[in-house]
């Protein structure tokens, strides 16, 4: 199931990493492995890959900035915090970050590799539903493909699921869209940590239609979220 896969494994645990390798050629995927976050970044630049895998306690340059130069150079390549450091604090930066998913050592090699298997398929079905497309509604346009937005004549770039949210909404303009089918279609998970990953996000989002007041946000506890047009509820 993983061939054809290629993946790079950024962690200073030389044995670990040795033999996280060893499992996933035996899965069939193509394993490339960075000692240090410098080395990491070097091998992302220089090569194209499906997944990468990152610890956080990384020499030279930590995993944070690390995951931070990954989202810079390929935006749209997964990646995977895997890290003894396993407070609700560090997870919610991992995934406020960009992180596809974070694990706490020690862990089940199974349990990754399935979690690496979900994360692959989702994003090839997430690639089938929310297709590149732009978003025209009076002074805001959504370019997703470009991950930009256009309000009165300025533009501003957005991250992947900044626009993937935005798009969701805007596209079920006064509908409300239930939190857990946003977050299976944008995260492909529905879980604690994604959900409160969403409402970052959501707080973003509401920041950037300050600059077209009559696009809202609407919260209703127990049914979702919608954007509203406010002159069109008005009359």
């Amino acid at each position: 199931m993983g061939k054809d896969i290629k993946l790079l494994i950024v962690e200073d645990d030389i044995n670990l990493s040795y033999l996280m390798k060893e499992n996933f050629e035996a899965k069939g995927f193509e394993v490339n492995l960075a000692k240090t976050g410098r080395e990491g970044i070097s091998f992302f630049q220089q090569q194209v890959y499906d997944i990468c895998i990152l610890d956080v306690m990384l020499p030279e340059i930590d995993g944070w900035r690390v995951a931070h130069k990954l989202k810079s150079i390929r935006p749209k390549t997964p990646f995977i915090f895997l890290t003894a450091r396993g407070e609700s604090e560090d997870k919610l930066k991992g995934f406020e970050i960009g992180a596809d998913d974070y694990i706490t050592k020690p862990f089940n090699f199974k349990e990754l590799y399935y979690r690496i298997l979900v994360i692959l398929k989702r994003l090839k079905s997430v690639s089938h539903e929310l297709k590149p497309e732009v978003i025209r509604l009076e002074n805001l346009i959504l370019n997703t493909e470009q991950r930009t937005i256009r309000i009165a004549d300025v533009d501003r770039k957005l991250s992947r699921k900044e626009s993937d949210v935005l798009a969701l909404l805007l596209n079920h303009l006064g509908r409300f869209i239930s939190k857990s089918e946003i977050l299976i279609r944008v995260w492909g998970s529905n879980d604690i940590y994604t959900g409160k990953s969403l409402d970052v996000y959501l707080s973003r989002i509401r920041k950037i239609l300050k600059d077209a007041p009559q696009f809202e946000i609407e919260n209703l506890y127990g049914t979702g979220y919608r954007i509203i047009h406010t002159n069109t509820l008005n009359k």
